[in-house]
C-alpha cells in the first residue's frame, strides 16, 4: 500500500478538522437533509450546530451567489 492509498483508508475512517481528529461513523448524506443530524447523546456541541448540516450549507452557498 502506498502513501496515497494509506492516505484514503485513514481518511476513510478519520476526518481531521483544525486540530482535531473526529471519527466518521456518523454521516449526514445529501439524501438524509431533511432529516435532523444524529448526534451522540453526549456532543456538547449537538445544541450549538445546525441540527440539518445539509440545509445549513445550501443556504451559506445561496447567500454567497
Amino acid at each position: 500500500m502506498d502513501g496515497n492509498q494509506r492516505m484514503i483508508a485513514w481518511s476513510a475512517a478519520w476526518a481531521l478538522i483544525g486540530g482535531l481528529v473526529a471519527c466518521t461513523w456518523l454521516y449526514a448524506e445529501i439524501s438524509d437533509a431533511d432529516e435532523p443530524f444524529p448526534h451522540d447523546p453526549n456532543c456538547a456541541a449537538k445544541d450549538e450546530v445546525a441540527s440539518r448540516p445539509w440545509a445549513e450549507l445550501h443556504h451559506i452557498l445561496d447567500v454567497k451567489r
